[in-house]
């Protein structure tokens, strides 16, 4: 042991208050100094005594806290350690002479002194410190905390000792925290009042220690939050946190995906196991932010083999390095591949001989495809042909399209490719051992080039950050939910089936522009600019997630809706097909985008479309 070690102190400092105090209790007993006759400095009671107290101190974990946090359960400690020590000493003591010479008011009064010496100098020395550093209290960052639970009482008891930050105040709407007092810490209000007790006690940091706090109460800091320049930061859950294990560290800045607040989905994951066990499974677009974590889900079941495709080297070595590092047992492969290649798909799927088919590879950015029809068609229709065909040569059991909402009465190219694949897909079905299911929701939070990460690097450089139009909505789901809710759909889904996931309610761009700045500890409309640049090209304002003949059908998953329709195909659709195939091979914008229509004529082109609007 480092005898310069804080510990080895402490140790030291126990072992002499226990000499003292069994010396003390005689002295008491006595009313004599220790020149008495009945007493000696040091003897084999003192041994015992001594080598008993500090084993025991040690089973109750005495050196293992720090004086510096001396606190209730400390001092219940030390009160075990010293009336079990005591009944130990009183046995041996028994066993060896009977205790004889040993009276029994010393044995008495022995724990409870032992508990004041051992108590007071840890409490002395917690005060102490807590009186130097409240003097350097300037230094600190004030810090509002939002919930009066058990999060915030460790919360303050931590922060006490921390150079880092000084708790000026709590705000709960719970009645009756109300005026209460936490640690010396009052409760000032109610989160309506945040933004009032921000200025007033020039707060730089809240702190959200609410336990399983709402998305909605969530919004609701936020949006009180958002004139006071202050930085957001939250604690996980108690059931993360345990009283032993809590630091300061713990930590993290509220993020978007707080505010947004999607449930915590849960999947029926043996019966996705149970489907996928044994099985080779190949995923189209895998190093994609879809592609990889169906990837990453899928990996930790009991495969005979994954297969992951991908056009983009980088993606497809990221992916790939982060399976091999993770899953040792698990056979994957991973090919660079254009699904727009049928002749290498043949090759692939001869080699690898999938099971089930996952097809995430497509081009989803809008104004670039508006820009590009053909590629996006190339890609999006010839690509999904291609996979739908070769599953269907090799008698794939299952393949499951990853959609989007954008193919619901589209308005730009994207969509409407979606949407032709879709049909396609549902097409093939009819005669085809190959069940084909559709998947369709909105966008997923994080994506790469997606508004959420766009956002995040435009507040980065100060702005300002740009909204198309004040009044436009998306909907927005967690990447991990989508690809959960993705695998659940391939077990209830067959026969062309389209499932759309419940994707909760739209969520305003604006108000999510404003609220990731708040988030980032700025000021919308001061520290940093909102822009209005009009619409763009093929944007729609709002989205939908099933047509209105549509009817939405409960499955077994409240979280996937199985689509029940009434749409057909075009008479003239496979020829129309052809055609579109032709005219996007060689490369007629136009035309082709004419054919578009008459196979979705639902679609509604508006390519040049930019709405900006008038503020006088």
């Amino acid at each position: 042991m480092n005898i310069f070690h804080p510990r080895f102190a402490v140790v030291l400092h126990d072992l002499f208050m226990t000499w003292l105090a069994w010396m003390l209790s005689y002295v008491i007993r006595y009313s004599v100094w220790v020149d008495s006759p009945e007493l000696s400095w040091f003897n084999y009671e003192f041994a015992t005594v001594i080598l008993v107290q500090g084993v025991i101190a040690y089973y109750f974990n005495l050196y293992r806290g720090l004086w510096r946090f001396a606190s209730v359960p400390d001092l219940i400690n030390i009160a075990k350690s010293a009336v079990v020590g005591t009944f130990i000493i009183a046995f041996i003591m028994f066993l060896v002479h009977r205790a004889d010479g040993v009276p029994r008011s010393v044995l008495l009064m022995y724990p409870f002194i032992l508990m004041v010496l051992w108590g007071v100098p840890r409490l002395t020395y917690r005060m102490f410190k807590d009186l130097t550093l409240h003097i350097n209290n300037s230094e600190k960052q004030r810090v509002l905390l939002v919930g009066a639970g058990r999060l915030a009482d460790m919360f303050i008891r931590h922060a006490h000792a921390s150079a880092l930050y000084e708790v000026v105040g709590i705000v709960d709407d719970e009645r009756n925290y109300k005026g209460s007092n936490l640690r010396g810490v009052k409760v000032l209000g109610g989160v309506a009042d945040i933004e009032k007790i921000c200025k007033k006690r020039e707060v730089r940091a809240i702190v959200v220690t609410k336990e399983n706090i709402s998305a909605s109460m969530m919004k609701e800091v936020v949006d009180n939050s958002m004139t006071s320049n202050c930085q957001l930061l939250t604690l996980p859950n108690l059931d993360k946190i345990t009283e032993k294990g809590f630091e300061i560290s713990h930590l993290t800045p509220v993020t978007i995906d707080d505010i947004l607040g999607r449930e915590k989905v849960s999947i029926d994951w043996s019966n996705v196991a149970k489907a996928v066990q044994g099985k080779s499974v190949l995923i189209t677009g895998g190093g994609g932010s879809i592609g990889s974590e169906l990837a990453r889900q899928l990996a930790q079941l009991d495969l005979k083999k994954l297969c992951i495709l991908d056009h983009s080297e980088f993606n497809l070595y990221q992916i790939d390095r982060e399976l091999s590092n993770k899953n040792n047992d698990l056979i994957t492969t991973s090919l660079l591949v254009n699904v727009t290649d049928k002749a290498h798909l043949q090759q692939i799927f001869s080699t690898i001989k999938p099971d089930i088919v996952f097809h995430a590879a497509a081009y989803k950015h809008v104004p670039l495809l508006e820009k590009m029809p053909c590629e996006g068609f190339i890609n999006n229709v010839i690509g999904t042909k291609n996979i739908v065909d070769t599953c269907h040569e090799f008698n794939v059991e299952k393949m499951v399209l990853v959609s989007t909402d954008k193919a619901v009465n589209p308005y730009n190219i994207m969509g409407a490719t979606k949407r032709i694949a879709e049909m396609y897909c549902q097409s093939r079905n009819k005669n085809s051992n190959t069940d084909y299911v559709i998947v369709r929701f909105g966008n997923v939070l994080g994506s790469a080039g997606s508004v959420v990460p766009l956002f995040k690097e435009q507040i980065a450089k100060g702005g300002p950050v740009t909204v198309t139009h004040e009044e436009m909505t998306r909907y927005f789901m967690t990447i991990t939910e989508a690809c959960q809710l993705i695998v659940q759909s391939m077990v209830l889904g067959s026969n062309g089936d389209i499932h759309v996931l419940d994707m909760g309610k739209p969520v305003s761009i604006l108000s999510l522009a404003n609220r990731m700045i708040s988030l980032s500890g700025k000021i919308p409309e001061v520290d940093i600019k909102v822009e209005i640049t009009g619409l763009r090209p093929g944007e729609k304002m709002h989205e939908q997630l099933y047509y209105d003949v549509e009817e939405l059908k409960h499955t077994s998953h409240n979280k996937i809706y199985h689509l029940q329709s009434t749409m057909k195909h075009s008479e003239s659709y496979e020829k129309l097909l052809k055609q579109a195939i032709k005219q996007a091979i060689q490369f007629q914008d136009v035309d082709l985008t004419q054919t578009i229509k008459k196979l979705v004529p639902e679609f509604v082109h508006q390519p040049h479309l930019k709405i900006v609007e008038n503020n006088n």
